[in-house]
């Protein structure tokens, strides 16, 4: 489901979800650079386990565009 679909969604609160997920995935990486722990995820169909400095720079990159 697209962004464009889900606002377009008859449920509101379908609308909210992915404003919920979006903080909730920023606040996950948050936490793994604060505790200096490793976050994992799912990328490209694989289990991937970044390091607190792997998060760093992948939002440095982010923000950099």
């Amino acid at each position: 489901m697209t962004a464009n679909e889900i606002n377009k969604a008859r449920d509101p609160l379908l609308g909210l979800a992915l404003p919920a997920l979006e903080r909730a995935a920023k606040n996950a990486r948050e936490q793994a650079i604060f505790h200096n722990t490793k976050l994992i995820i799912l990328q490209n169909s694989r289990v991937v386990k970044l390091s607190a400095n792997e998060i760093r720079e992948q939002a440095a990159e982010y923000y950099a565009k």
